[in-house]
């Protein structure tokens, strides 16, 4: 699921989506935010990235360094593993369940942005693991 909004002058990106691989995320497991996008030739301004309205990260390729980090409870963001494309959360509890964007700008002349959505859901593996197991020793 997407939305796209774009500022004045061409259409310099498109097709901006969001992706939680995996899916569903198992508690204490790692997850990984892919933001895909397609600047159509236009320069990189920014990729930012909310938990809610927060923003957590930011990936700016003009500033040294070029990733930066902000403070968010329960986020611990692997800083060598994120970058321009996507955002590494280590450890991650069930207070992280819920809604994440990514809002990528491209640089002059166009000025385009665009921002998708996804929620996310993180899961215990043993309650899950459990569910199988009950469902399997049912078909007996």
């Amino acid at each position: 699921m997407y939305s796209l909004f774009c500022g004045l002058g061409t259409l310099a990106l498109r097709n901006v989506t969001l992706i939680v691989d995996p899916p569903a995320v198992r508690r204490s497991h790692n997850a990984k935010l892919l933001c895909l996008y397609d600047l159509e030739g236009a320069p990189l301004y920014s990729v930012k990235f909310y938990r809610g309205l927060r923003e957590f990260y930011r990936y700016l390729p003009s500033e040294t360094p070029k990733n930066t980090i902000f403070p968010f409870p329960g986020i611990h963001v692997d800083y060598s593993l994120s970058n321009a494309s996507q955002v590494v959360i280590r450890n991650v509890g069930f207070g992280l369940s819920g809604n994440f964007s990514c809002e990528v700008s491209a640089d002059a002349p166009s000025f385009s942005t665009a921002m998708a959505h996804i929620q996310m859901q993180v899961v215990d593996s043993r309650k899950q693991l459990q569910f199988q197991d009950s469902r399997e020793s049912g078909r007996r």
